[in-house]
């Protein structure tokens, strides 16, 4: 059986390959992996917190889809083409994965220091996280939005990553843990978009 961390580069070439050859703009937006030292620094900013191995294993791939964002005074202004993983969520770097971390604890909106983001919409506090602090052998990848509560969406990470894959290449739907809705790629303008599949009722 291969290991989270395999599955997880295995997907994300597919991802990456696909994003090359049918949207290239997304793919020109991910930044380079980022090196271990540097994980390990982030680690020490999130002292009640640790980066698990499937988020070091992707960040070490490819160190999120920020590449394109232009700083503006002391925050940066997303670009549209950071947007390109289901729910139309950019996959953020490390760095603001620490800030967004840091800034929900800060927030009292009950986050806890064992969730660990790693996407998010370009304008609003909706998007994903793996909950560290879950009883199992890898962390569940959880749906956050302002005012909700979390929901499970995928067992894993990898598990994510490969409906992702699979999604794109057959250009069909994905669909979170129970949830009936099922949302598939759209590309337009070499942009791609999550928009929801309607199906024969």
């Amino acid at each position: 059986m291969l290991s989270q961390e395999v599955r997880i580069q295995c997907a994300w070439k597919r991802i990456t390959e696909w994003l090359g050859e049918n949207t290239p703009r997304h793919a020109e937006a991910m930044n380079p992996g980022v090196g271990e030292s540097l994980i390990d620094a982030a680690e020490e900013e999130m002292p009640t917190a640790v980066v698990p191995a499937e988020l070091r294993a992707w960040l070490l791939l490819n160190n999120g889809s920020t590449a394109k964002d232009v700083l503006d005074g002391r925050f940066y202004q997303p670009h549209q083409d950071s947007v390109f993983l289901p729910g139309n969520n950019v996959f953020l770097d490390l760095r603001r994965v620490v800030d967004v971390h840091r800034d929900l604890l800060a927030s009292g909106a009950d986050w806890q220091p064992q969730w660990i983001p790693f996407a998010q919409k370009s304008d609003a506090p909706y998007g994903y996280f793996l909950d560290t602090g879950a009883n199992s052998a890898q962390a569940p990848v959880m749906y956050f939005a302002e005012a909700a509560l979390p929901q499970l969406v995928f067992p894993s990470l990898a598990e994510f990553l490969e409906a992702t894959a699979d999604a794109l290449e057959h250009r069909s739907g994905i669909r979170a843990l129970g949830n009936r809705v099922q949302y598939g790629p759209v590309t337009d303008a070499g942009m791609l978009r999550w928009k929801r599949v309607e199906t024969a009722s």
